[in-house]
């Protein structure tokens, strides 16, 4: 699962500008491509869990 989730978080930091945004700030903090990765996979389980709670459909711009 952490595999796939990791993938899936290469391409949403390619696709989608607010992820590739917060991808590149934690790459000029410093952290490590892998580590910038993993910070931007625990986001989008948070971003996951919070469309499934609450039932909406993804919306960039939100």
């Amino acid at each position: 699962m952490r595999y796939a989730l990791y993938n899936a978080t290469k391409y949403v930091c390619l696709w989608d500008p607010t992820f590739a945004a917060y991808f590149t700030k934690k790459r000029a903090e410093g952290k490590h491509y892998n580590v910038a990765l993993s910070h931007a996979a625990k986001k989008l389980v948070w971003l996951i869990y919070a469309l499934e709670k609450s039932k909406r459909p993804y919306s960039a711009t939100a």
